[in-house]
C-alpha cells in the first residue's frame, strides 16, 4: 500500500525497492571479482613467497661454497677451484634466473615494499655477474697475493705472478664495474632493516672492490716497471718526525736509499739530515724556487733538508731531495714519505724488531722512537737520531722479506695514504700518474673541479721536539650567501711531564714570551683554488715578524705564528672568499699528528660545494 508523506501526500515506495533489487547482481560481481582477485592475489603472495626462499637458499649455498676458497687458491688447487666456481656459478644462475621472472617484476612496483624487492633483485643480480664473469679470472689475481708466491729470498717481490694477473684483472675490473652500476641506484635509505642487513653487506663489498680492481688494473703494469721489470730504479725513502711537526707531518731527519732491480729491493744506503748537513750540502739552496714560494716560507726553507717538508705541496718538497741527494752522488727516480704511524702499523703485519736491543713494536714505536730516544740522551741529539734512523732500515728489511700478509699490509697503506702519512712522487710522468691514481702524490689541487681543496697546514717554528705532545682537529664551515667558507684548526698542547730534555725544549719561544714547554705553531692556510682569504683570528698572531702572505703554485696562502703554552687548547680561523662558477665537493688536507684528527665539514658547504 502507499504510504504517506510527511506533507500528506502519497508516495509509492515500491519502484524504488525494486531499483535496489537490480542493484544487487552489480554488487555480487563486484565481491565476487575482490574475492577472486583476493585468491589471485594470495597464490601470487605464496608463490612469490617460495620463489624468495628458492632464492635466499641459492645465495646460501653459493656463500658455503665460497668459503673453501681461499685454501684453494693458497694451495693452487686449480682443478677444485674450478669445480667449486661451476657450483657457486649454478646456484647464482638458479637465483638469477628466478629473480628475472615476472613475479619479481610486478613485486617491485608495490607500494612500500616495492624498492625492498627491486634491492633484492638487483643485488642477486650484482651477484651472479660477480660469480660468471669475476670468480673464474681471480684464482690467478688471488694467487699472486699469496706469499709464498711473491717473496724473494733475501729481499723483493717476484713479479712473475703479477704479470701472469695482469691479463685476468680486466674481466674483473668490468665485473665490478657493472656490478657497481646494478646496485648505485639502491637507496638504503627506503629499505628494510632486514633487506637493508642483507643487501647492504653486498653492496658493501662491491663499493668496495670495485675501485680496488679499477685501481689495480690501471696502476699494476706501471708498477711493475716501477719495481725494476725494465732496468733498476733508486728511490729515497724518507721517514717524517711527527714530534717536530711539517705540512706533511714531521722534519725529514731520517732517510733510506732503495734500490729496485727485477723486484729484488735492497738497502743502498742510509741518509737524512746527518749526511745533508755536510759542508757543501747544508745552508745551500739545491733548487731553484719561484720568489713567491720562497715568500710564503722562513729562509731555512730550501737551505735545510729538515725543512723541506715545510710545504704541503709534496711534489716541490721531493724535488728538493732529488736535488740534494745528486750532490751526494745519488740519482733518485723517486722519492717516497712515510711517517712513524705508518711504521707502527707496518709493525702490526710484520710483527716487532730489536734495535739496539730495544724491542720496537706496534704498541710502543710511536713512544720510542719520538719521545724516549730524546729522553735517553738529554745532551746530544745524534744518539737519537741514528737510533730513529737504525729502527726506519731495521723495519724497511723486514717489510721488504714480504714474510707477512699482503692484503693486510695493503689495508695499512691504504690507511695511510687516507690519513696523508704516505707520499709518493716520481720523476716520470707515467709513474707519477700511478701515485695520482693512488692518492700519494701529496699535490695541492690546481681547481675546483673534482673537489673544492682547503688546506691548513703546521710546521714547528719552535726548534723543539713538542709535537709529540700535539693534538688537532680541523672543521669547516660555509656561508652560501657570502660565499665563503671558514676553517678553523684546534690545537692542544698536552706535555705532561716536568722531565723533557733539550732537544725537546723550545729553543725559540722564550723568545716570544713563552716557556720551553711552550709550542710555537706557523698556522698555514691555502684558499681554494681561485680564492681569497678574507681574514684570520687572531690577525697576526703571536709573532708578527713570522707572519706571511704570498701565494705557491697560484694558489693563495696566508701563514701566523701562535704560541700554544703547556695544558693549553687554542683556535685559529681562517675565512676565505669562493671563486665563482661551479665548485666540486670540499675536500681537507691537514698536517697529520701523532694522534687522529678529526675533521668536520658543516652540512652548510654542501649548498655551495655539494655533498
Amino acid at each position: 500500500m502507499p504510504e504517506p508523506h510527511p506533507n500528506g501526500d502519497l508516495i509509492d515506495e515500491r519502484p524504488r525497492r525494486r531499483r535496489r533489487r537490480r542493484a544487487w547482481p552489480w554488487v555480487l560481481g563486484i565481491v565476487g571479482l575482490l574475492i577472486a582477485g583476493l585468491v589471485v592475489a594470495g597464490f601470487m603472495a605464496a608463490k612469490f613467497f617460495e620463489e624468495a626462499m628458492d632464492v635466499r637458499a641459492d645465495l646460501e649455498a653459493a656463500q658455503s661454497r665460497l668459503g673453501g676458497v681461499t685454501e684453494l687458491v693458497r694451495s693452487g688447487d686449480q682443478a677444485q677451484f674450478d669445480a667449486v666456481a661451476s657450483d657457486v656459478l649454478a646456484y647464482t644462475t638458479s637465483a638469477d634466473e628466478t629473480v628475472q621472472g615476472p613475479l619479481w617484476e610486478y613485486a617491485s612496483w608495490v607500494p612500500f615494499v616495492g624498492q625492498n624487492i627491486a634491492a633484492i633483485r638487483s643485488t642477486t643480480e650484482a651477484t651472479h655477474l660477480l660469480v660468471r664473469d669475476a670468480l673464474p679470472a681471480s684464482f690467478t689475481v688471488l694467487g699472486a697475493m699469496q706469499r709464498e708466491n711473491i717473496r724473494f729470498e733475501g729481499g723483493g717481490f717476484n713479479l712473475e705472478p703479477f704479470r701472469q694477473a695482469l691479463g685476468s684483472l680486466p674481466a674483473v675490473d668490468a665485473a665490478f664495474t657493472e656490478a657497481q652500476r646494478k646496485v648505485s641506484g639502491i637507496n638504503r635509505d627506503d629499505l628494510l632493516p632486514i633487506v637493508d642487513d642483507a643487501v647492504g653487506q653486498v653492496i658493501e663489498v662491491i663499493d668496495q672492490a670495485a675501485p680496488v680492481a679499477h685501481t689495480a688494473t690501471a696502476v699494476l703494469p706501471t708498477a711493475l716497471t716501477m719495481l725494476g721489470e725494465q732496468g733498476p730504479r733508486t728511490y729515497l725513502v724518507i721517514f717524517q718526525n711527527n714530534a717536530e711537526i711539517r705540512a706533511t707531518g714531521g722534519a725529514g731527519a731520517a732517510a733510506v736509499y732503495v734500490r729496485a732491480d727485477g723486484g729484488h729491493l735492497t738497502l743502498e744506503g742510509q741518509t737524512g739530515s746527518t749526511t745533508f748537513e755536510s759542508p757543501g750540502l747544508t745552508g745551500v739552496q739545491h733548487l731553484d724556487l719561484p720568489a713567491d714560494t720562497l715568500a710564503l716560507y722562513d729562509d731555512e726553507f730550501a737551505r735545510f733538508s729538515q725543512n723541506y717538508t715545510k710545504t704541503p705541496n709534496f711534489p716541490t718538497a721531493a724535488r728538493m731531495f732529488q736535488a740534494i741527494a745528486a750532490k751526494t752522488g745519488y740519482g733518485v727516480d723517486g722519492v717516497i714519505s712515510l711517517d712513524p704511524v705508518v711504521l707502527s702499523d707496518i709493525l702490526s703485519v710484520t710483527g716487532g724488531v730489536t734495535v739496539d736491543g730495544i724491542d720496537v713494536n706496534a704498541d710502543n714505536a710511536l713512544q720510542i722512537l719520538l719521545s724516549d730516544t730524546y729522553l735517553r740522551n738529554p745532551g746530544d741529539q745524534a744518539p737519537a737520531d741514528a737510533f730513529f734512523a737504525a729502527t726506519s732500515a731495521t723495519v724497511f728489511q723486514k717489510l721488504v722479506s714480504g714474510d707477512w700478509d699482503l692484503m693486510k699490509m695493503l689495508d695499512v697503506f691504504a690507511a695511510a695514504g687516507d690519513q696523508e702519512r704516505l707520499y709518493g712522487w716520481f720523476s716520470r710522468e707515467e709513474e707519477e700518474a700511478v701515485a695520482r691514481e693512488l692518492g700519494i702524490d701529496g699535490a695541492m689541487k690546481a681547481d675546483n673541479e673534482s673537489t673544492t681543496e682547503v688546506g691548513i697546514f703546521l710546521n714547528d717554528a719552535a726548534v723543539s721536539k713538542l709535537e709529540y705532545y700535539l693534538s688537532t682537529s680541523v672543521a669547516v664551515s660555509c656561508n652560501a650567501a657570502d660565499r665563503t667558507v671558514t676553517t678553523s684548526i684546534t690545537m692542544t698542547n698536552s706535555v705532561d711531564r716536568d722531565d723533557l730534555t733539550y732537544h725537546i725544549l723550545s729553543l725559540r719561544s722564550p723568545s716570544y714570551g713563552g716557556s720551553g714547554t711552550s709550542m710555537l705553531l706557523d698556522v698555514l692556510y691555502f684558499a681554494p683554488p681561485g680564492g681569497t682569504i678574507a681574514g684570520v683570528d687572531p690577525a697576526e698572531g703571536d709573532a708578527a715578524d713570522l707572519a706571511r702572505t704570498s701565494t705557491e703554485d697560484g694558489r693563495n696562502a696566508q701563514s701566523i705564528a701562535v704560541l700554544l703554552d703547556r695544558g693549553q687548547t687554542r683556535t685559529v680561523t681562517y675565512t676565505s672568499v669562493l671563486p665563482e662558477g661551479p665548485l666540486g665537493p670540499l675536500s681537507v688536507r691537514y698536517s697529520p699528528t701523532v694522534t687522529d684528527t678529526p675533521v668536520t665539514i658543516a652540512a652548510s658547504c654542501a649548498e655551495l660545494t655539494g655533498p
